[in-house]
């Protein structure tokens, strides 16, 4: 857990004012991490299995529905395949050719 701190995904906190003790809470960095993380449950919960095991399932808070699994989309918002990508070394914050 501390080379996630060093590495800037979590940061501790106090839990409170007079306690000794800290928690970990996610960083900026670390909340864009979690489509990352969706996608990989995902995908383990699709294969890591065996057919007679449960599966976790991510869920909505509020509904308990399944949440829709991770896709890749294009700018348009169309679903996008490997095929259909390919890796460009780019200025920082520019994503144009």
């Amino acid at each position: 857990m501390q080379r996630l701190v060093a590495l800037g995904v979590f940061e501790t906190i106090p839990v409170s004012e007079t306690s000794l003790y800290h928690e970990y809470v996610l960083t900026e960095m670390g909340r864009r991490l979690f489509p990352v993380v969706t996608a990989l449950r995902q995908w383990g919960a699709d294969y890591l299995f065996d057919a007679s095991e449960p599966r976790p399932r991510l869920v909505d808070r509020g509904t308990g529905i399944p949440v829709a699994p991770a896709q890749v989309h294009s700018a348009d918002g169309e679903p996008m395949a490997p095929k259909d990508t390919r890796i460009m070394v780019c200025e920082q914050g520019s994503a144009t050719e």
